[in-house]
């Protein structure tokens, strides 16, 4: 058994990951685990790594971000800017109950149309439930100013400002007649309203309205938008993607002839980098790049990067930029630390500076704060 190093086994894009499964494989079979460096990532062991990163989207895998309408008497259960898994509860409104005793003098039941106007405020309609609804106004069409709710055309139903259909349901809006006289009315959706009926007394503590939920359909990291008539709960989808696509890495101290029988057959696994005809370990800055990613080394931090963040919460004047486009720099924060490379933009205002770095003979480009750099 040779001293362990570093290599990378170019692969086709895509096919990372079965490339790792039947390197594993191989090195069970063939008994060689003392000669490879095993990891645990995510609670499994392997002897090979594939970096992978996540990245924060907000679409879905249907192109539209997912988003929920949450309005004010529902509970906010989930935290924003956390994670939540989906079938967990976004929002939660409790039982209702009555808050003194009182006879139910009326029950209409309605057909109740929300539209979001371009302004995200909402406009409410409640129509008769002896009156028909057009079957195209249906939740997520867009809809304009004029357009009648109803099929007959009722005047009184007609869309006042253009905007989007955001909730169609049925309610019943209860009249309440308290001791003292006072009437009092609510709607409560009817899929929710406890059993109730006109001329009914409830006393003080009574069930009107069953406890609702709202799931999450999706998961991912919660974001809250305030609005005059409701929240929005937006869930932005957690994605992984391959750090190094076409590229999967492990320690190795394998004999030179066991490094060709380890790849030698597998589907999708090309050649060792460096060489095409014999594996060559991978040394440097790529080295600790790869490392840094996969979480196995330190990332270094530029010795002015918290200075400078104190600096300008202090109101001290911004950093003086001493680069220029073209000029080769060393990086010195970051996992991408002991690198050198072109400056191609400098962002003055977001105190940032693109440089492009090579990685496996490939030009990349990464951004940096002022700081993360060096003149060489």
């Amino acid at each position: 058994m040779r001293l362990k190093k570093w290599y990378a086994i170019q692969t086709y894009a895509g096919s990372e990951l079965k490339v790792k499964e039947d390197l594993n494989e191989r090195i069970h079979k063939r008994a060689w685990e003392r000669a490879a460096e095993s990891f645990t990532v995510e609670g499994e062991e392997t002897f090979f790594l594939v970096p992978v990163e996540e990245v924060i989207t907000s679409r879905s895998r249907r192109g539209s971000a997912t988003e929920y309408r949450i309005p004010y008497d529902y509970d906010l259960v989930a935290k924003p800017n956390e994670r939540i898994q989906r079938g967990e509860h976004l929002a939660r409104k409790s039982e209702r109950h009555m808050e003194e005793g009182a006879k139910i003098i009326d029950v209409e039941l309605l057909q109740r149309v929300i539209i979001e106007l371009t302004n995200r405020n909402e406009e409410t309609y409640l129509v008769p439930a002896d009156k028909h609804v057009r079957r195209d106004i249906r939740v997520g069409e867009k809809i304009r100013n004029g357009v009648p709710l109803t099929t007959d055309g009722d005047e009184r139903f007609v869309i006042a400002n253009r905007g989007s259909v955001v909730q169609r349901d049925k309610v019943r809006r209860v009249t309440f007649e308290q001791a003292d006289g006072k009437e009092k009315k609510r709607l409560i959706p009817e899929k929710y309203v406890a059993r109730i009926r006109k001329g009914q007394t409830l006393e003080q503590g009574d069930k009107i309205e069953d406890e609702d939920v709202i799931p999450s359909r999706a998961s991912g990291l919660l974001k809250v938008k305030e609005y005059k008539d409701k929240r929005v709960v937006m869930i932005q989808r957690i994605e992984k993607r391959r750090l190094f696509p076409g590229y999967v890495f492990g320690r190795l101290g394998l004999e030179e002839e066991q490094m060709m029988e380890l790849i030698d057959g597998i589907k999708g696994a090309v050649r060792y980098v460096g060489s095409k005809f014999k594996p060559m370990p991978i040394e440097g800055p790529e080295m600790k790049l790869i490392k840094r990613k996969a979480g196995l080394l330190a990332v270094p931090v530029a010795a002015s990067a918290t200075a400078g963040t104190s600096a300008t919460a202090s109101g001290e004047p911004k950093i003086e930029v001493d680069f220029t486009v073209g000029e080769v720099v060393e990086i010195v924060d970051g996992p991408f630390a002991d690198f050198t490379g072109e400056i191609k933009e400098i962002d003055k205002d977001a105190e940032e500076i693109t440089v492009m770095v090579k990685i496996f003979g490939r030009e990349t480009p990464v951004r940096l704060g002022f700081e993360g750099i060096e003149k060489l």
